[in-house]
C-alpha cells in the first residue's frame, strides 16, 4: 500500500486566497508614496510595474495590473516585502515616538534618560547619538517644574526643544529602512 504525502499539498482554493493576498498587496503598493516604496526591498521589475501602475487610470486595467504586481511579489522575496510593508503601515509609530518623548521629558537628568535613548538607537541605528543626546539635554534644561506658575516663553520654549526632539525622531522613523 502506498502512502500519500499531504505535507507538501495545497488545495487549490488556498492558492486562490495567496494569490488574491499577493493582489491586495500590489493595490497597496500602488497607493504608497515614490518616498515610501524606497524604503521596501523591491526589485527593479516591481518597481517599473509600479511606475508604470501611475498610468493606468481604468479600474479593470488597475485591477489586472495589481494581479500582475502580485505575481513580481510572489517572483520576489514575498515574505520580506509583506513585513516591510506591514511595519511601514505601524498604526503605533507615532505612538511609540510620543511615548519616547514623554519618557524623557519624565526624567529629571539626561544620565536618567540614557535608557530610553538606547532604546531610540536600538530602533533606529542609523541615529546620531550626539544629536539626540542634545536634543534630550536641551528638552530637558527647558522642562518646567511648575507649569502653572511658568510664563508663556518659557512654556512656549519647552514646546519648541520638544517639538525638535520630536521632528528628530519622526526624520529617523521615515529614513529608517525596512527591511
Amino acid at each position: 500500500m502506498t502512502e500519500y504525502n499531504d505535507d507538501d499539498y495545497t488545495s487549490k482554493t488556498q492558492l486562490k486566497r495567496d494569490d488574491q493576498a499577493l493582489q491586495e498587496i500590489g493595490l497597496s503598493l500602488m497607493e504608497l508614496k515614490e518616498s515610501e516604496l524606497a524604503r521596501l526591498p523591491l526589485t527593479d521589475s516591481l518597481l517599473k510595474a509600479l511606475d508604470e501602475a501611475k498610468r493606468i487610470t481604468s479600474n479593470e486595467a488597475r485591477r489586472r495590473h495589481a494581479q500582475f504586481l502580485g505575481r513580481l511579489v510572489r517572483e520576489s522575496d514575498s515574505e520580506r516585502i509583506i513585513a516591510a510593508l506591514a511595519a511601514l503601515q505601524d498604526p503605533f509609530r507615532s505612538q511609540r515616538l510620543t511615548n519616547w518623548v514623554d519618557e524623557i521629558a519624565g526624567k529629571p537628568q539626561l544620565r536618567d534618560a540614557e535608557t530610553v535613548l538606547q532604546q531610540v538607537l536600538e530602533f533606529f541605528p542609523h541615529g546620531d547619538r550626539q544629536q539626540l543626546r542634545n536634543l534630550a539635554r536641551n528638552m530637558l534644561k527647558t522642562r518646567l517644574d511648575d507649569p502653572a506658575s511658568a510664563s508663556a516663553e518659557q512654556k512656549d520654549r519647552f514646546k519648541r526643544e520638544r517639538r525638535k526632539l520630536m521632528n528628530y525622531l519622526n526624520q529617523l522613523d521615515k529614513s529608517a529602512p525596512l527591511y
